[in-house]
């Protein structure tokens, strides 16, 4: 055969995130999707199996292998999407709602979840999302390329006040047992909410001094806040395969629990000490309030890990790590992040 004059490029694709009725059937035309943001994504290649080997044998010819001795390992494999986009109003909600059941503002994630920890194939679930982009097959213009059935597996909202105009960026990674599909998926009808509709974005020009930490038994301290960045992440793990046509779908998944970590970045001055210098408690505990009046990150009781020191030339700078829990009940909040006012 001729070479090929084909190709893709990420200009060329734009990506989109499906709401699924069932598991292991992609979102349909006419569903409910939402066009990403991206500024950069990657995804696991068609191929996704490694090689499992037996083996050698013991005694002369045994250095061989046959055939029978190499099979590809499909019975666990994982396929895995990583998008990083704009952290506006909707990609936030649908990440939020993606990972842990909420998308609706303030985004809370509660001591209760995860709701459900197992998903069966071929059963009604709006969790798992199919995730698509255009033109993105091997043959390239016309042909889609989109990933069914996936799982959140983490989410991050990161900001630097010096880096991307400040522009807030969330990277969302996802993980999916079911094979690639290459072929057509043109959204039409349903709910399709384009790219042009993301018109509130979150900024880190836009805290101003509204970030606050409340030390456990103490008053709310004003940070001069550099950069910070929150991370919720659970694990998915497969469950069974059927070697159905060779599909090796899985049975289903069972999701973990989830982890809630963070780090602020912020001037080193009386403010930050009194932030991290605990009063009434045996712990080290704030409450975190990282605010614009329209985005809002809220962490009720987090815990303080080991602080450290940027000694810069445009002065010192203290780095906060913190890990996120709950207090009393179950319905109590570990993290929300609001996006709208």
């Amino acid at each position: 055969m001729a070479k090929s004059d084909t190709f893709q490029t990420k200009q060329g694709s734009k990506v989109t995130i499906g709401t699924e009725v069932t598991m292991g059937t992609a979102t349909v035309a006419h569903g409910v999707t939402l066009e990403i943001p991206c500024t950069d994504y990657s995804f696991s290649e068609v191929g996704g199996h490694a090689l499992d080997v037996a083996p050698f044998r013991s005694g002369p010819g045994g250095s061989t292998q046959s055939s029978n001795m190499i099979k590809a390992r499909r019975h666990d494999r994982m396929f895995e999407v990583s998008l990083t986009f704009h952290a506006s109003q909707q990609s936030i909600d649908r990440m939020c709602l993606a990972l842990f059941g909420d998308g609706t503002t303030p985004n809370a994630l509660i001591g209760s979840m995860p709701a459900a920890t197992n998903y069966k194939h071929g059963v009604g679930s709006i969790v798992p999302v199919t995730i698509h982009f255009e033109d993105a097959a091997h043959v390239g213009s016309g042909t889609d390329f989109y990933f069914t059935s996936c799982m959140c597996t983490s989410f991050q909202l990161a900001g630097d006040i010096g880096s991307n105009g400040g522009m807030v960026t969330g990277t969302a990674t996802f993980q999916t047992a079911y094979k690639p599909t290459q072929g057509a998926l043109t959204f039409t009808g349903g709910t399709h909410v384009l790219l042009s509709a993301h018109q509130s974005f979150f900024n880190m020009h836009d805290l101003s001094n509204a970030t606050t930490i409340t030390p456990s038994g103490g008053s709310a301290e004003d940070l001069v806040l550099y950069s910070f960045d929150l991370n919720i992440a659970r694990s998915v793990t497969r469950v069974g395969f059927d070697t159905a046509a060779n599909e090796f779908h899985p049975a289903g998944y069972v999701v973990g629990g989830y982890e809630a970590t963070g780090n602020l970045t912020c001037k080193r001055d009386g403010e930050s000490l009194t932030a991290v210098t605990y009063a009434d408690t045996a712990e080290p505990i704030f409450a975190l309030d990282l605010d614009t009046t329209v985005f809002q990150i809220l962490a009720p009781t987090a815990v303080i890990d080991t602080t450290a020191i940027s000694f810069d030339d445009d002065g010192w700078k203290q780095t906060i790590p913190f890990r996120c829990a709950y207090t009393g009940a179950t319905t109590s909040t570990i993290v929300s992040i609001a996006t709208t006012a």
